[in-house]
């Protein structure tokens, strides 16, 4: 079977991506142009013979597939003493050349894997073939002995590729196609039916190929009648300077907006290991294998105030993209204690993508705002915990996150930068967990004179639903529902004693159509309307009725007298398109939940349908 139109959509993709990294790297270490040129053309039509294994792969292991090939041609190819190699490359390059040269060829390879690829310490250890312990200790040794020859500091090692870069972008590169042709007929070469027929089409398409048992098929073996058309200059793509700590946000940047006098707390490498994070954050970088993270945290001196600020690099925009939404995905469900996502907006003009999310820290009543971004292959992510109103706080987090943006902007691979109009608009919650279509921990107000955090059930089918009052009796068993989950919510550690009945419940499910949710959620309030009347000793207040995009929300306040004692609900009947949900809280005395804030949950229960 022949490679369909996506096979070559895909690869043409990964050789424009991955072409200039290991060029840098191949010559890095053989200090060989001509040779590590051959070598990555090679190991790329290799790539495109296997491609049918290869691309199923993701983009590190693609990358990690053909790195060892070409390093390996790259060794085997070159031949020329360094001294009389091309004496026109500036003086700079010369030098890092030379100290590279002047390693061992292991520590070389481990000097280059810790420097040039994003590969943890253990990958790094089994592509050497060495030990963990040892590998570290060579990469150190390494690391030591190039500050030693070129007389600098360690934090100055990676700029030492530089002038290499400067080189490599104005090195041409072969078509796409040209690589294809060339491992297509490798392909048919190794394969023995058909393998004379390879060869006569290869001639009689001006192609001429010389090869032997030993060694793979290179472009500079090719004779091409026709080299000026197929050998089109395309732009490479060669890695360029990497983020450092001057890229991060200073003090002096946070004062201008926020005011007062600051000063960094803390500033951190986490690709050292130093491990720093900020708040909800879920891990030291959002991206599997950076090739850059940094972090700061910042202190206001007057007040008590603090912010942080992250910036990561990625290897290109995709993988910057995927960190930025798990960047997204940690802020969306911030796991501290107390913290309630007031809303989540959207932002324009700063860099490709922004999304600020504003919570409350009830625990130490303030405001609490996050900020994400993404230019290019470059993400940044802001945080400011400060007193004073929510809205105040995200407008200037939103100025913030512009600020850390800008700081990315003139870096290699960056994207769009920073417009002077920054419009936020209120989104739909991103979706969390396991089961995005219910309400979450993140979602819930805090409850007057209860002082703790509240925990939530894992989600189930709902066979029962503990969210119907005596009142109203709904099931979500019915014929034409179809996704019945129910979720609850208690707060189990307390110093108040609160009652056993005491917590709130969703139920939610979902119906063919919006007709037959509406109908649903028509009947629960016809059967409310009439409880008073046919259920004696209960009393049936409607607080609140609202609509919504595609939807409706409608809220109660139930007392329920029994012989001894009045149980009290508070229950919302939500709609949203063909979804439905209902939502009840039974609270203890005056461990409450206000009216406004349980109605504000309802809406917040409408939206969550959408991921339903």
């Amino acid at each position: 079977m022949g490679m369909t139109t996506a096979d070559h959509e895909t690869f043409e993709a990964f050789y424009q991506d991955v072409r200039g990294r290991l060029l840098l790297q191949t010559w890095s270490l053989t200090g060989d142009l001509e040779a590590a040129k051959a070598a990555v053309r090679g190991a790329l039509v290799i790539t495109w013979h296997h491609w049918r294994k290869v691309k199923p792969m993701d983009d590190f292991e693609r990358e990690d597939w053909v790195r060892p090939i070409a390093w390996s041609k790259a060794i085997r190819n070159h031949s020329v003493p360094l001294l009389h190699r091309d004496q026109t490359i500036a003086p700079q390059a010369r030098h890092t050349l030379s100290a590279l040269r002047s390693l061992p060829l292991h520590e070389r390879k481990v000097f280059l894997l810790g420097h040039l690829t994003s590969v943890d310490l253990a990958q790094l250890a089994r592509e050497v073939g060495t030990p963990i312990s040892r590998t570290e200790t060579d990469l150190q040794g390494a690391n030591a002995a190039i500050c030693d020859e070129l007389g600098i500091a360690p934090e100055q090692l990676q700029s030492i590729f530089d002038p290499l870069v400067d080189v490599l972008t104005e090195q041409p590169w072969p078509k796409t196609a040209t690589i294809t042709t060339a491992g297509a007929v490798r392909r048919r070469v190794h394969t023995a039916i058909g393998a004379a027929a390879a060869i006569a089409a290869l001639v009689g398409t001006g192609f001429f190929v010389t090869q032997d048992a030993e060694t793979e098929p290179r472009l500079n073996t090719l004779s091409m009648q026709s080299a000026a058309e197929e050998f089109e200059v395309e732009p490479s793509q060669i890695p360029g300077k990497k983020l450092t700590a001057k890229d991060l946000m200073t003090e002096e940047e946070v004062a201008k907006i926020y005011g007062g006098s600051w000063a960094v707390d803390i500033s951190s490498d986490n690709l050292e290991g130093t491990g720093l994070t900020i708040p909800c954050q879920a891990d030291t970088s959002a991206d599997k294998r950076p090739v850059a993270s940094l972090a700061r945290t910042f202190i206001a001196k007057a007040k008590a105030t603090t912010a942080g600020t992250t910036i990561e690099s990625s290897v290109d925009a995709k993988a910057a993209a995927a960190a930025y939404k798990k960047m997204q995905g940690w802020y969306a469900a911030c796991a501290e204690p107390r913290y309630q996502l007031m809303y989540t907006e959207s932002v324009g003009g700063i860099g490709d993508e922004a999304t600020l999310f504003t919570y409350r820290d009830w625990e130490n009543d303030r405001a609490v705002t996050y900020g994400v971004a993404r230019t290019g292959r470059h993400t940044a992510a802001v945080t400011v915990k400060t007193e004073g109103k929510s809205s105040t706080t995200a407008a200037k987090t939103s100025t913030m996150l512009g600020t850390a943006v800008h700081n990315l902007c003139s870096m290699p691979g960056a994207g769009a930068c920073v417009e002077t109009k920054r419009p936020r608009a209120v989104v739909v919650p991103i979706p969390t967990g396991k089961a995005p279509g219910l309400i979450n921990e993140t979602d819930l107000p805090p409850v007057s004179t209860v002082g703790d955090p509240w925990e939530g059930t894992e989600a189930k089918a709902a066979k029962t639903n503990p969210a119907q009052t005596r009142c109203d009796g709904t099931e979500f068993t019915a014929k034409g529902i179809s996704a019945a989950q129910t979720r609850s919510f208690v707060i189990p550690e307390t110093k108040k004693k609160l009652a056993p009945i005491f917590g709130l419940t969703e139920t939610v499910g979902k119906f063919g159509s919006a007709k037959e949710a509406q109908a649903f959620n028509v009947a629960i309030k016809g059967r409310l309307d009439k409880c008073s009347d046919k259920q004696l000793g209960s009393h049936v207040t409607q607080v609140a009725t609202e609509s919504i995009k595609d939807g409706a929300i409608t809220v109660w306040y139930i007392r329920v007298e029994l012989e001894n004692t009045s149980i009290y609900y508070r229950m919302a009947a939500i709609r949203r398109g063909a979804n439905v949900a209902q939502m009840s809280f039974v609270p203890d005395g005056d461990a409450d939940i206000s009216n406004s804030d349980f109605v504000a949950l309802a809406k917040r229960a409408a939206y969550r349908l959408d991921y339903l």
